[in-house]
């Protein structure tokens, strides 16, 4: 077993160990959802909590994911080939700027909360909305703290170090259990969102070891005119403004579903925490592992190893999720019973959630394959193609979320379809570009 885990190569060994923590840590989430789904089913109290995670993901999607996702790894890696030195002090300088642009936002928007709630959730009624606001304002401390979590994990996959990086989202969602059983009898449902910010500092504080082994050392050091920090904003500008978009497609989404009965905001969000299942364990898991090798590969011009590369990751991911999201749509019902019903969760809602989750697998393959296509560009130092087809993708998101919901009567289910539509589309036009890119 161990000879033939040595011949798969540093990706492929790389790809089962995300794949395995990927698995705990996507079972840890689902004990996490039977948690919450069993102390409150789907009632206003989730509805509340879901939904004051969009302001605070909005933060760390928009400011922390682009930059780190499309820029920061390929010129980090850039870096350590000619100068190591320079590449530790890049690194503290990017994450200082990083932090302290979020930290700065986080401020602004803390007063701005009860705006911005009342257009994102237009259908709660008023103690729904004074309790999503107090809930967000407590998550506004999440991104804060992902900001240098991210980043520090960023720098273990640049020296493909992923077990420390594997485990963090274990710990994260192991903080939110606790706030479940452990805060939100004390202190009431806001110990629902301490629950959150404590998880966002368990994934920081169980990656500090292995930074530290990797040599990375924190330095007070802002440099915004260095050559890296300029390369990590012009990279990072497009997939920014990508990110926005998707954000923006979020945000919409769980719009429509406030506007619908109360609980369909937690029976979107259970489904498509389920449905992510499989993209995480394998689409993410191999696009996580495989990035620095296509960066190094691209870096040192060899098509041939980029493509070959490139090809193998699909067609794993494409057979493998295709085959997980084919049993979970035949069994979906079985599966979120046995996941989620329990407690106040009912039967009903049991049988609402499968249904959606249904519509969301019909999408599932496309939404796995576009983090690797999407890296493929990352590692070309494109990001300008994945993103106008990204904003492309989110518009087609959103006009058929509209049509299905507000004109066909489809309620929850036609937010899922429409989701999966628009991975499908992202994914077939971001093939037929890199295509296209390569063959030149």
């Amino acid at each position: 077993m161990i000879k033939i885990f040595n011949k798969l190569g540093l990706v492929g060994r790389a790809s089962i160990l995300l794949a395995v923590f990927h698995l705990l840590s996507r079972l840890v989430g689902l004990l996490r959802d039977r948690v919450l789904a069993s102390r409150f089913g789907a009632s206003d109290i989730l509805d509340v909590y879901y939904a004051a995670f969009n302001i605070p993901d909005f933060v760390f999607n928009l400011l922390v994911v682009g930059a780190v996702s499309s820029a920061f790894i390929p010129v980090f890696i850039e870096y350590q080939r000619k100068d190591r030195a320079g590449a530790w002090k890049m690194a503290s300088s990017f994450l200082n700027i990083l932090a302290v642009s979020v930290a700065t936002v986080v401020v602004v928007l803390f007063f701005f909360v009860p705006t911005l709630v009342e257009v994102i959730a237009p259908g709660f009624n008023s103690s729904k909305r004074e309790l999503t606001i107090l809930f967000t304002r407590v998550m506004l401390l999440s991104p804060l703290i992902f900001s240098v979590s991210v980043v520090l994990g960023s720098v273990l996959q640049s020296f493909n170090r992923f077990l420390a990086y594997a485990i963090a989202p274990i710990a994260y969602n192991l903080g939110i259990i606790f706030g479940a059983l452990v805060l939100e009898p004390k202190f009431g449902p806001l110990g629902l969102a301490e629950g959150v910010v404590l998880g966002a500092l368990l994934h920081l504080v169980v990656q500090l070891p292995a930074v530290w082994r990797t040599g990375f050392r924190w330095c007070a050091v802002f440099d915004f005119a260095g050559t890296g920090m300029r390369k990590i904003f012009k990279l990072m500008v497009p997939r920014t403004i990508g990110l926005a978009a998707t954000q923006i497609n979020i945000l919409f989404l769980y719009a429509l579903a406030t506007l619908l009965p109360a609980g369909a905001v937690t029976i979107f969000s259970f489904a498509n925490n389920l449905q992510f299942v499989p993209i995480a364990l394998v689409g993410i898991s191999i696009a996580t592992a495989s990035f620095p090798t296509l960066s190094r590969k691209a870096l040192a011009e060899d098509k041939a190893e980029f493509l070959a590369q490139l090809k193998s990751d699909l067609k794993k991911t494409v057979l493998l999720v295709a085959s997980f999201s084919i049993l979970i749509f035949l069994f979906r019902q079985e599966i979120v019973g046995l996941i989620l019903q329990a407690g106040r969760f009912s039967a009903l809602d049991t049988a609402q959630t499968g249904h959606v989750l249904g519509f969301f697998m019909v999408g599932a393959w496309g939404h796995s394959i576009v983090p690797i296509l999407s890296r493929a560009f990352y590692a070309l130092q494109d990001t300008k193609t994945p993103v106008a087809i990204s904003i492309f993708s989110v518009v087609a998101n959103i006009s058929l979320a509209l049509y299905f919901v507000r004109f066909s009567g489809w309620g929850v289910e036609g937010l899922a379809l429409s989701f999966a539509l628009a991975g499908i589309l992202n994914a077939l036009l971001l093939l037929l570009f890199l295509k296209r890119k390569l063959s030149k």
